[in-house]
């Protein structure tokens, strides 16, 4: 089984976004998992968890729909809900049956991952889906050093 760059590696990493989240949007998802991953590049974290590499706005694109696509996969396994907000939108939230889960996970990728979302969580606040669109494309834009 592929673990790293897999559904499986998105799907844990999503769990955590939703483990510290009441409900969330798509976007929001996807801002606070790019910030954690490439923390450094955000000013945020003293390391890059994915390591250092070039690229551009064309990683958010990629990702949002490797984001969808395992959303979709924790409603179909019930770990993930989805909610609808008459002001947000589609939001999601995790299951008893994802938190019984995620709460088992314990080691240090998942630390160290959720050390620089709550720093991310802390950066984003209660910014709107435009201003954090806004947010991501001047900051990945930019090439990650």
């Amino acid at each position: 089984m592929k673990l790293f760059n897999s559904r499986f590696e998105l799907a844990l990493r999503v769990i955590l976004i939703l483990k510290n989240s009441k409900k969330i949007t798509k976007l929001k998802i996807l801002a606070l998992d790019l910030m954690s991953t490439y923390g450094k590049a955000c000013k945020i974290a003293n390391e890059n968890l994915h390591g250092n590499n070039q690229f551009d706005i064309s990683e958010i694109a990629i990702r949002k729909k490797l984001i969808d696509k395992t959303i979709a996969y924790l409603r179909l396994c019930e770990l993930a809900e989805e909610l609808y907000d008459s002001n947000l939108g589609y939001t999601y939230r995790l299951t008893n049956n994802g938190r019984k889960i995620i709460d088992q996970v314990n080691d240090d990728y998942a630390e160290r991952y959720q050390g620089t979302l709550r720093k991310a969580i802390d950066l984003i606040g209660k910014r709107d889906d435009e201003q954090l669109f806004s947010i991501l494309s001047k900051q990945f834009s930019m090439k990650v050093g």
